[in-house]
């Protein structure tokens, strides 16, 4: 799933996704991802700033954040809670691209 939103990412328009978007509570996709990257390394126990990026970035600030998720989730250190708030979350996105 998360190749499939990260490769819908990289063909949608900058202007696309910067766009006001109500359907998400960030306000845009780009916000949105940027949100959900911070969400994910704050999962973590991540506390450095994660760079808010160009929203042609969108796509690989997604990609890089949620592949560390998914290895930190699967070598056992996390909630199965967090996973399913992940991919709730990018459920969410993908609809609104």
């Amino acid at each position: 799933m998360l190749e499939r939103v990260c490769d819908r990412l990289r063909s949608a328009s900058d202007a696309r996704l910067a766009r006001p978007d109500d359907r998400l509570p960030a306000g845009s996709v780009a916000a949105e991802v940027h949100a959900l990257a911070v969400w994910a390394a704050a999962s973590q126990g991540i506390g450095d700033p994660v760079p808010r990026l160009h929203p042609l970035a969108s796509a690989d600030q997604l990609a890089v954040v949620g592949q560390d998720l998914l290895d930190w989730l699967d070598s056992g250190q996390g909630d199965p809670a967090v996973l399913e708030a992940w991919r709730r979350r990018v459920q969410q996105l993908r609809a609104a691209i």
